[in-house]
């Protein structure tokens, strides 16, 4: 037989009272704003590879044709001077993008200091394709065009 004392149960051990759980409850709700803060921000940042990626992509087709006018025989190398790649806000078919090209003389040694404005008796000319949207910045290209 099972004594009946011994079913006798301390009141307040059968379960939480209610100051445990309203107290349970903020703290799970201040936990919880923090992790879908998280969560929130990744989703934001989420789309920036690829919009750099297009970037990447349309400074490396500027800086393309670029280089294939440099090795056409009909243009040149005194065809790479700025008036003839003007910059294009928006870049066709990609409206977020702005896309620009700089271009100026160099010498062998130094290729980075402007050395005045094509066309270029030393045959170095400093080609930069920035391109820019407005969630990541821009990205730029750059690249040397001789006349060898």
């Amino acid at each position: 037989m099972i004594n009946p004392q011994s079913e006798i149960r301390n009141p307040k051990s059968n379960g939480f009272s209610l100051i445990e759980i309203i107290i349970t409850l903020v703290v799970l709700s201040i936990a919880m704003v923090g992790v879908f803060t998280v969560f929130s921000i990744g989703m934001q940042v989420s789309a920036n590879p690829q919009l750099i990626d297009q970037a990447t992509q349309l400074a490396q087709e500027k800086m393309d044709t670029v280089m294939g006018d440099r090795m056409n025989s009909a243009r040149g190398f005194n065809y790479i001077i700025p008036g003839n790649y003007s910059a294009e806000n928006p870049v066709t078919g990609f409206a977020a993008f702005n896309r620009s090209v700089n271009i100026f003389c160099v010498t062998a040694i130094d290729l980075n200091t402007n050395a005045g404005a094509p066309p270029c008796a030393s045959g170095y000319t400093h080609v930069t394709v920035t391109v820019s949207n407005a969630a990541i910045g821009s990205v730029t290209v750059q690249g040397l065009v001789t006349n060898y």
